[in-house]
């Protein structure tokens, strides 16, 4: 903590220069932590004020204008209120003092403080005029009082200031009446012929417009401002780029802003419309200047000058695509035709994605992808509702829709399939692989995942038989041309060129007829994919080949000599890899064998098509197997490089096929399990010998981890493991489904006969399953908790594989249960403490919790573990341990649903200390890691946020977890208690003992409602204090102060359960009591004068909730009284 002795400018000054100028790391990391403490303190006002009057350097100026700002912006009521006029002149001095060389970072953070100030600032009237008139003298404060303009809009919405509801309100109310008065002054500055002036002037045009709520369609000032805007964006080779761009951004806010209205008499909508149809033009002429530059130095000085303005159109073609969307799909009309469905928009769509190279790129066309899913999600809603209109019709109407049908008036949706078909043709050329670097690579297989997303709406509003044929003829017609150019042409070629469009296919084929009643799926993959891969054959043509049978894995079921083809022919790719170094790979070669062995796990999962007779589903397994084992599994530790989640899909495919084989567990095919259930123990040992043994020549070897997701990494083998077993999770319902009735057979003993013979042959498979996970995989697992106690990621995954395991077999694996416990008492007090034992333990309570001579076992096991883990969470290690909190809450609630009467009757548990965390823990979200921060307050130029962000998310995951262990706290008292709770309040209150309960589960209701009623003052001579409040009381403070200063609005729900269920088991009076208390914590007023809770606000929102009868009642009034602080 930073002393105030220790502060004055100098010393500031010091840590500055440290920070940044300063070569030693750990120094500029301690100067880093100083200032960021300096920015929490009090002291930072009048330094950081002090610093910008210096004006010393670039660096202590910045720091100084950052501060002040993170003052205003977090901090402002630890200011006085006779300070904020002092602030508030001083500020406007600074900016004022701002000249046109000022570096941009400073002058950016005193406007933004300025505009800080002005949203919080109650006693601050009329501001927006006054910052006018004291700036608009000269061209450069015009230039900062226009940023200022922009950004208050902004900051008003920031949920960093918490203005509240209320707060933003009343600035609302000041943006309305000033509206006019800033449009005037922008409409003046607009006619300057300095694009910086312009480039500005829009973007605050843009802020207020995306901000304010307050302007309409009447306030847009076509001339000088719309029409100096769209003059911009027809010019794009003598516009700067930040003009051209801002100008885009305010057609796009008002575009918004049309769609926001949904008038389809707009006037504006219309105009602009017309405006942006004309813009076609200005991206075909960019296209072309690139084109025609001479040599390759002009070509790309033209394609970096073009570049950036064909997506700020892009953009606006994409806007206007998603605002005319509803006439779009209900009435379009012919291009040309001036309405709104105008198929002119579709062309817009189409320019951006049909440019030529160079300037025509992946980037440039997925701008596009947001307004093409849109349109297509719509179309194929539209066409939903009006087959189910068609359906609902009499015979009447049917004949009159028929007539219309004849004349295209009843399938508008008709009109824009032709456009999607040429979206499909412009996505492939798109997506050839034609290129070995690597950063192109990844950017070639992030567009290649948009395009499958995109494809699969635009599947649905085309058919995908339509797009396979279109896609076919084309693949068709290149094998074509490549024969007549080269009679000697072989399928590797052909493969070659056609590449983008089997990747194409690929996003088709899982919606394809498995029956393919034409054959062309037969006939692409024997005549054209089977003999390109074969032999040598380049890595991405090889992984596009192997994505396409992963998705016809549906079809290769039906197909079974084919699949025996397409099975050799992946398991000779990955074969052929085994043993080869990292250092000697193709580029792509691991990626190609990664989906090799991606395809060979999705063939497996589809080996219960329906198609399938009963010989055939079993086929590949039984003809495959030592194959897979041998060729496959037992090459993995010479794949060292291969990628970790191809190869766990590949056993997760296996654990599937493995698992369709021994029953149906309640649906699928019928037919006869028994050999395959024989066969199933083996086949498990089998594919989990080669992880167990690698995992056990690591820990004899002692072999050190080299890295993570290396051979050497115990994780591998063990996620290896936990695939396998979390496919089998519905083995037991698999296994116990022996019923008659799926068996056709006449004779009513010989169903008798099969039915016992089934019964039979699960019992076996079972225990001989359960005998390999004792004798075989247990003591390996054993030894791992051991080996690796201290090493917090292998013990995660180990943790993972005993959930999945434990989840598998459910009580079977009772007397392994005992010898479980220990290993996990003894792992969590000696190793280190992983929080993923306490989430075991969770597991274990789910499925052992109602066998009632586990449940004392169970609680012994959350005593040993529940002591060092609150005392590791109490304190600021609550707030630093969130995934702790998480796993003990969720042990907890589990306790509670399944041994609640031994579990909270305990003597060696403290209910107290367990409830009073769970309370504080509520409140994570508001004083955790990312509670209350700006992404660009931090100091330290090299700063990241994805840890705060990841934090943050932590939190409110652990909040939500303490939440639960509430509700299900409160649900079994209500139900368990013998006592109401006003009469325990009047018992104790009165020094007399409260009555002994009849039962076990009455005593542990009776011990949570002396927690919630009775206080327990721990400081009498503060009475303020929370602490001396009940439980109860500080639960429903806890819970209102998360929901309005931090907590997510996707966890009220949980947040409204414990509020409706505490309202059905306290006395009404008590109840409300509490709430009144809760909100009177809240500070309804600021020191200012700021009202953040009218009183008849605060009376709405009780009144909701104590008379509500469901807990969504109580989320809607949480939501509104929650943005009444943020």
């Amino acid at each position: 903590m930073v002393e105030g002795s220790s502060l004055s400018v100098e010393s500031v000054l010091s840590a500055i220069d440290a920070l940044y100028m300063n070569p030693d790391t750990s120094i500029k990391e301690q100067a880093s932590k100083w200032l960021c403490e300096f920015q929490k303190s009090v002291y930072a006002w009048q330094i950081s004020d002090q610093l910008l009057y210096m004006n010393r350097d670039l660096n202590s100026c910045y720091f100084g204008a950052q501060t002040i700002r993170k003052k205003i912006q977090c901090h402002f009521t630890e200011l006085p209120v006779e300070s904020h006029e002092g602030l508030k002149n001083s500020l406007l001095q600074h900016v004022q003092e701002l000249r046109e060389n000022t570096s941009l970072p400073i002058a950016n953070q005193l406007c933004l403080a300025v505009a800080d100030l002005f949203c919080h600032m109650v006693q601050w009237k009329d501001g927006i005029k006054d910052i006018v008139s004291k700036f608009s003298e000269t061209d450069v404060s015009c230039s900062y009082l226009i940023d200022i303009l922009k950004f208050i809009p902004e900051e008003m919405n920031s949920s960093t200031l918490r203005l509240g509801m209320n707060r933003r309100h009343a600035l609302m109310s000041q943006f309305e009446g000033s509206k006019q008065f800033v449009l005037q002054f922008l409409s003046h500055r607009a006619k300057s012929e300095q694009m910086v002036i312009l480039a500005k002037v829009y973007n605050c045009l843009a802020s207020w417009w995306d901000n304010t709520g307050v302007m309409v369609e009447h306030d847009v000032p076509i001339d000088p401002l719309l029409n100096t805007a769209f003059a911009i964006l027809r010019n794009p080779s003598t516009t700067p780029e930040s003009t051209f761009d801002a100008a885009s951004q305010w057609v796009l806010a008002l575009l918004y802003q049309c769609k926001q209205l949904s008038n389809s008499n707009s006037e504006l909508l219309r105009w602009l419309q017309e405006n942006i149809y004309s813009l076609v033009s200005v991206v075909q002429e960019c296209s072309n200047s690139v084109a025609s530059a001479l040599g390759s130095i002009q070509q790309q000085e033209q394609l970096e000058l073009y570049k950036d303005r064909c997506t700020c159109l892009a953009h606006i073609f994409s806007s206007l695509a998603r605002t005319l969307r509803p006439p779009l799909v209900d009435q379009p009309t012919s291009p040309g035709s001036g309405g709104l469905g105008d198929l002119r928009t579709m062309e817009c769509i189409l320019v951006v994605l049909e440019i030529p190279p160079p300037l025509g790129s992946r980037e440039l066309a997925s701008i596009t992808f947001h307004a093409l899913h849109s349109l297509a999600d719509d179309a194929i809603r539209h066409r939903s509702m009006s087959a189910a209109v068609s359906v609902n019709q009499g015979p009447l109407e049917s004949s009159v829709n028929n007539s219309n049908t004849s004349t295209g008036v009843a399938r508008p949706i008709a009109a824009l399939i032709p456009y999607f078909t040429r979206v499909v043709v412009a996505l492939t050329s798109y997506c050839p692989s034609n290129t070995s670097d690597l950063e192109s690579t990844d950017e070639l297989r992030d567009f290649r995942e948009d395009v499958h997303d995109l494809m699969q709406d635009i599947l649905g509003l085309v058919g995908a038989e339509a797009i396979f044929v279109e896609l076919y003829n084309y693949v068709q017609k290149l094998q074509m041309l490549a024969m007549s150019e080269n009679a000697q042409a072989s399928a590797y070629e052909v493969l070659r060129e056609s590449e983008a469009c089997l990747f194409m296919l690929t996003t088709v084929a899982k919606r394809l007829s498995p029956r393919d009643p034409e054959g062309h799926i037969s006939n692409l993959i024997s005549k054209l994919v089977l003999p390109g891969l074969t032999g040598p054959c380049p890595p991405a043509l090889q992984e596009v080949g192997c994505m396409l049978y992963m998705e016809l894995a549906h079809w290769a079921a039906c197909h079974p000599q084919l699949r025996r083809q397409i099975v050799n022919q992946l398991i000779e790719i990955i074969e052929r890899s085994a043993g080869v170094e990292s250092q000697s790979l193709q580029p792509g070669q691991k990626l190609a064998v990664g989906a090799a062995l991606s395809a060979l796990g999705s063939l497996y999962v589809s080996t219960h098509s329906p198609c399938n007779s009963d010989s055939l589903r079993l086929a590949l397994i039984d003809e495959h197997w030592q194959d897979l084992v041998n060729r496959v599994a037992y090459n993995l530790p010479r794949l060292a490089w291969v990628p970790i989640h191809d190869a766990t899909h590949f056993f997760a495919g296996i654990g599937r096929g493995l698992i369709c084989s021994v029953g149906t567990g309640g649906g699928g095919v019928e037919f006869d399990p028994r050999v395959s259930r024989q066969a199933f123990p083996m086949r498990v040992a089998q594919i989990c010998s080669v992880s167990l043994e690698c995992l056990s020549k690591l820990m004899d070897g002692n072999v050190h981890i080299e890295g993570s997701d290396t051979l050497s990494d115990p994780r591998v083998w063990l996620d290896y493991l936990a695939a396998l077993f979390r496919t089998f999770n519905c083995l037991l319902r698999r296994l116990g489904n022996p019923s008659s009735s799926q068996w056709d057979t006449r004779e009513h003993n010989a169903v008798d006969r099969t039915t016992s013979e089934l019964v039979l042959s699960a019992q076996n498979c079972l225990a001989e399953c359960l005998q390999l996970v004792r004798e075989v995989i247990w003591p390996v697992v054993t030894r791992v908790l051991t080996h690796y106690a201290s090493r917090m990621r292998p013990m995660e995954h180990v943790c993972r594989l005993i959930r999945f395991i434990v989840r598998c077999f459910s009580v079977h694996l009772r007397d392994l249960l005992p010898e479980l416990a220990e290993k996990i008492v003894l792992s969590y007090t000696t190793g280190g403490q992983h929080s993923s034992f306490l989430y075991l333990t969770s597991v274990l309570v789910d499925e052992f919790g109602e066998q009632l001579d586990c449940r004392v076992g169970l609680v012994n096991v959350y005593e040993a573990l529940s002591g060092p883990t609150l005392k590791s969470i109490s304190g600021s290690g609550l707030i630093q341990q969130p995934h702790t909190v998480e796993d003990l809450f969720r042990l907890c609630t589990r306790l509670v649903q399944h041994c609640a009467a031994v579990f909270l009757t305990s003597s060696r548990i403290n209910l107290n200390e367990l409830c009073d965390t769970a309370v504080s823990s509520l409140n994570l979200c508001c004083t955790g890691p990312g509670a209350g921060s700006s992404s660009d307050d931090t100091p330290d130029p090299n700063s990241s946020n994805n840890d705060e962000s990841s934090s943050s998310s932590a939190s409110t995951s652990a909040s939500a977890a303490a939440a639960r262990f509430f509700i299900e706290l409160i649900i079994f008292t209500n139900e368990a208690c013998e006592e109401t709770p006003m009469q325990v309040v009047q018992i104790l209150e009165s020094g007399r003992h409260l009555p002994t309960p009849s039962c076990q589960s009455a005593l542990a209701a009776q011990n949570v409602i002396v927690w919630l009623t009775y206080s327990r003052p721990t400081q009498p001579t503060d009475p303020s204090n929370m602490n001396s409040c009940c439980g109860g009381q500080r639960l429903v403070s806890a819970l209102l102060q998360a929901c309005c200063l931090g907590l997510m609005d996707e966890r009220f729900p949980e947040m409204a359960d414990i509020l409706y269920h505490l309202k059905v088991m306290i006395n009404q009076e008590m109840f409300l009591n509490w709430l009144k208390n809760a909100v009177a914590n809240l500070s309804t007023m600021r020191t200012d004068g700021l009202v953040q809770a009218t009183q008849d606000q605060i009376t709405d929102f009780q009144d909701v909730v104590i008379n509500s009868s469901r807990s969504s009642t109580i989320v809607h009034a949480l939501d509104s009284f929650s943005r009444l602080f943020r």
